[in-house]
């Protein structure tokens, strides 16, 4: 898909790695709805985006709460007419020691990681069908949904069924020329990583061989939007191996 003149909608686009996809999108010609909770950070975003020549709204939404997700779509549509990109990207990672949680602190990472994947993914799927041309969905997954992590099972299980989820779309390419993907990088310096203080950075940097930027993410999902024979795919985003993609799944 040609990006020029296209409209998207990034979930987490107010800071980290959603930031860097609404910019790579601006720069490529789409206009842009920076969807977050901060709502600062989404209009920062959203000044960028204009700074770049594009037209920018930008929308406070939690999105696990399915009225504010449909709301925060139906904004976008009304804004540009149109809506050819959505980027499912919002999501944490919460570290309290599973067997020690007796508040379910994990039950928020499912929520954000994968159950607002699925209802981002539903809504823009039903607006894409209904506009009849089509479009793109990017999911934000992550190596944890590829690999295990000890560390964090929870978090690698909701990467996980984000992957899984994605590749069994893959038939809304033939049914609805609508194309679902998602985006796997290893360890991105963002805020949220950051919020582990340098000592943790510094070990997943050894770990992984080096932390990525978060613009080399974005170039990512530039190029899945772009390539029109990606369809269930999930685009692999690591330093040492740079972009690659894990081996297709096919039903």
């Amino acid at each position: 898909m040609e990006i020029d003149d296209k409209a998207a909608l990034v979930t987490g686009g107010g800071s980290g790695i959603g930031r860097e996809m609404c910019l790579a999108l601006a720069r490529r010609g789409a206009d842009v709805a920076v969807v977050d909770r901060d709502f600062e950070g989404a209009e920062a975003t959203a000044d960028q985006v204009r700074e770049a020549g594009r037209k920018a709204i930008s929308v406070e939404c939690d999105v696990t709460d399915p009225a504010q997700v449909r709301a925060a779509f139906k904004a976008a549509r009304e804004a540009f007419g149109r809506l050819d990109i959505v980027c499912n990207n919002a999501g944490i990672s919460v570290r309290t020691p599973l067997f020690e949680d007796h508040e379910r602190e994990w039950v928020k990472t499912i929520d954000i990681n994968l159950t607002a994947v699925i209802e981002g993914t539903q809504q823009a799927v039903l607006a894409m069908q209904e506009q009849g041309r089509g479009g793109v969905v990017i999911n934000t997954a992550s190596m944890g949904g590829l690999l295990p992590m000890p560390g964090s099972p929870v978090y690698a299980a909701s990467k996980a069924g984000v992957v899984n989820f994605t590749r069994s779309l893959a038939y809304l390419a033939e049914e609805s020329n609508i194309r679902v993907n998602a985006i796997a990088p290893s360890f991105v310096d963002t805020p949220l990583v950051r919020q582990g203080g340098e000592e943790r950075m510094e070990e997943m940097s050894q770990m992984v061989g080096g932390i990525l930027e978060p613009d080399f993410v974005a170039a990512g999902v530039v190029e899945i939007v772009e390539d029109d024979s990606l369809a269930g795919d999930i685009m692999r985003v690591t330093i040492r191996g740079g972009r690659d993609f894990a081996k297709r799944v096919r039903p």
